[in-house]
């Protein structure tokens, strides 16, 4: 972006199986700087298959983020580099995915049940790229509801791996019982958790992320937080996306469509 204005004021959240880079591309033309993120790829996908394949976007995309999906910081410091060289503006780690398979390779939620692991994979991977290395995560695990626990997993991973950005989703995940769909329904909202890490940690980057819709209700939050992911909203309604840009980032609300007309 080439106005002051924070990356992570507005961005759109990685949805696996819908935020491909058709996806991307066709969000692109209707707002030109709100943040998109790629779907999770998994450290296995990139070291052992096809990485050139699997990091593939259109420079149109920009400003885009890459998430990545694993628990070894010499695996996530490897794929980061690759994502570096690849071009993407940021790379984030995928701590908040509650599905059963992602489980089983050890990342995504449950590693909220390991602060001191996730800020060793930050850390390598930001000892090994220049880009923002940045955390997306629920509030929980589970059915524990104790805002203890969402603080000093934050804490953590700030001292220890230096992470200054975190992308919060204001849900606890269920490891079990409940599907990926109904995780991101069942569990309560509490945006104020939120807002509250925000205010105990005022000098880190702290994004919401959760059932937000409306504008009015992403400029509320935007008067306790850095910043708004959409999810779902921008994938099943996405001219609701035009406008974004002069609404909430200050930037000129000509998207490439209208350009084109123009043109």
């Amino acid at each position: 972006m080439s106005f002051s204005v924070s990356p992570w004021r507005l961005s759109v959240a990685p949805m696996m199986g819908w935020t491909d880079r058709h996806c991307r591309y066709f969000h692109r033309l209707l707002t030109r700087h709100t943040l998109l993120y790629t779907e999770m790829v998994t450290t296995g996908a990139l070291i052992h298959g096809n990485a050139a394949q699997h990091l593939f976007f259109n420079d149109e995309e920009h400003p885009v983020a890459l998430q990545l999906g694993g628990s070894e910081p010499a695996d996530l410091a490897v794929c980061a580099k690759l994502g570096e060289e690849r071009g993407y503006d940021e790379i984030n780690l995928n701590c908040g995915c509650p599905s059963e398979r992602v489980q089983r390779g050890a990342f995504g939620a449950c590693l909220m049940a390991e602060s001191t692991l996730v800020a060793d994979c930050i850390k390598a991977m930001r000892d090994a790229v220049d880009l923002p290395v940045t955390v997306k995560h629920r509030i929980g695990i589970d059915r524990g509801e104790s805002y203890d626990f969402v603080r000093d997993f934050v804490g953590t991973v700030a001292r220890r791996g230096g992470c200054q950005v975190f992308i919060v989703h204001a849900r606890n995940a269920w490891l079990k019982g409940l599907s990926p769909k109904e995780n991101r329904e069942v569990p309560p909202l509490r945006y104020e958790m939120v807002h509250r890490l925000k205010r105990d940690f005022p000098q880190l980057t702290i994004i919401v992320n959760g059932g937000l819709t409306a504008p009015a209700q992403i400029a509320e939050q935007l008067l306790h937080v850095n910043g708004v992911m959409v999810g779902r909203e921008a994938y099943h309604h996405p001219w609701s996306m035009v406008g974004w840009d002069t609404a909430f980032l200050g930037a000129p609300s000509q998207t490439a469509t209208e350009r084109a007309e123009v043109e």
